[in-house]
């Protein structure tokens, strides 16, 4: 799906019954009808998501959005979703609630997230709408007679190629009529994905575009890699980057952790990590204002950027190794959980921001609690006493606090 404005209003490509049928449903509750809330299905790009924010921003709704690692737990429902699903905004807008990948939570739904749900939808009163790629997913079976469907269709190749289109006027991309129809011809109907790899070809040569869009050819991580560090091209790693099944971020990670097994030379090192952090740094300006040009420069970066930084021929003796830093984190998983339970408990009662409660109030009564401990029982006792009463801590909270921090 695309959208182009023109005096406020939008024109959508692709899946026209299933926009209108939105559009009456936000009409429907501007107008003051109670409507069940509506489930947007369908397979990944044909623009569910976007839909659903541009009717929000159409009605002058205020979208408060979340996706699968956002609700895991009830906890977590009530505290992010109560207060929106209940309030307007300053300016007595509506809030539009968006629970995006809700049929994506199987592994995660726990401790009561579906009661929580199904709660929400009884008592909102602002309109709730869910995206789904499969309708029939067991996790989501108690919303099956709670919502309305409105079901997208894959997009045409004719409907991805209108998008492209003006996906690259609008951006300046670099690429001929034939790399645009030869994408659309390859992309299976996602639109995400044609962009992705429109983004990819800017100012490529024609011979990249040969590979690129092929989905169903998936290439492991360590050809990737060899495609990046074995080659003296422009247009081969970045066609190695493009065949690859790895997300950017995981990607990066490979990137950092093993271009000193194969770049030995110190200079070729230095050179290849300042294009490395070039990349990571378009990555993170792109996750965090959602403007995914960006990736144009990330891809070149992280792969013909890198490749070409090097002087010397690289080292084959040595073995990849996964990232250590993806490593830990999976390690951590668990403590990083109970330190963020923590933080959203204290949260409650101290009125500022989960970072810096986990940055600066944690390790301060995690200091208090050793000291108390450290003075004997009775000093113990009373420290942890005070904690519950003032800040709600159980006994069990206080001593993960003692013991990790």
């Amino acid at each position: 799906m695309h959208m182009e404005q023109d005096d406020n209003s939008f024109m959508f490509v692709g899946n026209q019954f299933a926009i209108a049928a939105l559009r009456a449903y936000a009409r429907a509750v501007s107008n003051g009808e109670k409507r069940r809330p509506v489930m947007l299905v369908g397979p990944p790009g044909t623009g569910k998501s976007l839909a659903a924010r541009i009717v929000a921003r159409e009605n002058r709704w205020n979208t408060v959005e979340l996706n699968a690692g956002d609700y895991r737990d009830q906890e977590s429902i009530n505290s992010l979703l109560g207060a929106a699903s209940q309030a307007r905004t300053i300016f007595g807008t509506r809030n539009m609630i968006l629970l995006d990948e809700i049929d994506e939570l199987a592994p995660k739904f726990d401790r009561g997230a579906s009661s929580a749900i199904s709660n929400l939808i009884k008592a909102s009163k602002n309109p709730i709408v869910f995206i789904a790629n499969d309708r029939w997913n067991q996790s989501i079976t108690f919303l099956r007679e709670a919502v309305d469907y409105i079901e997208f269709t894959k997009l045409t190749a004719q409907d991805i190629a209108a998008i492209l289109s003006d996906y690259v006027s609008r951006n300046d991309i670099d690429v001929s009529k034939e790399m645009v129809d030869l994408v659309a011809n390859r992309a299976n109907g996602d639109a995400r994905c044609a962009i992705n790899d429109i983004t990819v070809l800017d100012g490529a040569n024609p011979e990249v575009a040969d590979i690129v869009g092929l989905r169903d050819k998936k290439v492991d991580i360590f050809k990737t890699l060899d495609g990046i560090f074995f080659s003296n091209t422009y247009s081969a790693p970045m066609a190695a980057v493009t065949r690859s099944d790895v997300d950017n971020d995981m990607l990066l990670a490979w990137l950092d952790e093993n271009l000193p097994k194969r770049y030995r030379d110190g200079r070729d090192l230095d050179r290849a990590y300042a294009m490395l952090s070039e990349a990571t740094r378009y990555f993170n300006n792109a996750t965090r204002k959602q403007y995914y040009t960006y990736w144009r420069y990330m891809n070149v970066l992280m792969s013909s950027g890198i490749a070409l930084s090097k002087e010397s021929y690289p080292d084959r003796t040595t073995r990849y190794t996964f990232p250590k830093r993806i490593s830990e984190l999976s390690r951590s998983k668990e403590a990083r959980g109970k330190g963020k339970e923590i933080a959203e408990k204290l949260q409650r009662r101290i009125h500022t921001d989960r970072a810096r409660i986990m940055k600066m109030e944690m390790p301060m009564i995690a200091r208090m609690a050793k000291i108390a401990a450290n003075e004997g029982a009775e000093s113990k006792e009373r420290t942890y006493e005070f904690f519950e009463a003032r800040y709600g801590l159980d006994r069990k909270e206080m001593d993960w606090l003692s013991e990790k921090m």
